[in-house]
């Protein structure tokens, strides 16, 4: 059983130092800080080019987590992480569509006089977007359930809100914004 968990720890490693596209970082610390914050200008990339790279540098970490909890095979980390970036696109549309919903309802709140139409017809929209979220969270743990044990199932299920909600505290600490706690927005809140 040992040796089992072994290869899975160094087929985690190796995955995840192969999407990161390094390896010293990785392997120098045993649990990764978040990025550093990395300016604009600094090297001619654009916004979206540093975006795309943080997106996939904790694609990567996030892979190198899951691999490490679930102790994965390389045969069940092959058929689970087409099934996650599935996933990911679809939450990441939804995410952009709710992030332009709360725009308007911020905006739609602080006019001079708020049309109640308005309001009902964009929290509507709010609504529909969460039901959303929840019916793809749904759709994934069935998708996943499908190559994973009960046990790994569980760990999952259990590990990954852990992990957004680490990778949305590291963006907000990053963009310089408070993140969500004490002082900073709530569920739902969209800064």
């Amino acid at each position: 059983m040992k040796r089992s968990v072994g290869r899975a720890g160094s087929f985690g490693l190796t995955l995840a130092l192969t999407l990161a596209g390094g390896g010293s970082t990785l392997l120098a610390q045993p649990r990764p800080a978040p990025p550093a914050p990395i300016s604009p200008g600094a090297d001619n990339r654009s916004p979206e080019q540093l975006r795309k790279e943080v997106l996939e540098r904790m694609r990567a970490l996030r892979a190198w987590k899951i691999v490490e909890a679930l102790k994965l095979d390389e045969a069940t980390s092959a058929r689970l992480f087409p099934i996650l970036s599935r996933y990911d696109e679809r939450e990441m549309e939804i995410g952009a569509e709710r992030h332009e919903i709360m725009r308007d309802l911020r905006a739609a709140t602080e006019a001079p006089h708020p049309d109640d139409a308005h309001l009902t017809a964009t929290l509507n929209k709010l609504l529909a977007n969460r039901a959303k979220e929840r019916a793809l969270h749904d759709d994934r743990v069935r998708d996943v359930r499908k190559v994973l044990t009960p046990v790994q199932q569980a760990k999952l299920v259990l590990l990954l809100p852990r992990l957004e909600r680490d990778f949305a505290g590291w963006i907000h600490e990053a963009s310089g914004r408070p993140g969500p706690g004490p002082g900073g927005p709530g569920l739902g809140d969209d800064p």
